[in-house]
């Protein structure tokens, strides 16, 4: 049976168990990504719930990741949940105002 690995610059082969808790959150967002790419392209869509996701994601990663999560949002829902302020700035940063809609709940609303 496949093991899935990460794979280092240097072509050395990582367990996930081997990778750093970001490095794994963003293979995981991937594989999610992914599998929601393809069931998108048969079926109905149906929304993507990321809750504090990016809080392991460096600043540069997570503007990588952010017009890729924008670019999908096209397709379908997109909830992206967190209580990071430095994220919606990133977002304004990244998407611009028009690229995302921000809800906020709680007392801070």
């Amino acid at each position: 049976m496949p093991i899935l690995v990460g794979v280092r610059p240097d072509q050395t082969k990582v367990p996930v168990a081997g990778l750093s808790e970001g490095s794994r959150d963003q293979l995981y967002l991937a594989l999610r990504l992914a599998a929601l790419d393809r069931y998108l392209e048969e079926q109905e869509p149906m929304p993507l719930i990321l809750d504090d996701l990016l809080i392991t994601f460096d600043d540069d990663r997570t503007r990588a990741i952010l017009p890729q999560l924008g670019a999908l949002a096209q397709r379908t829902q997109i909830f992206l949940f967190t209580h990071h302020a430095h994220l919606v700035e990133l977002c304004r940063q990244t998407l611009g105002e028009s690229g995302f809609h921000l809800h906020r709940l709680g007392p801070a609303a």
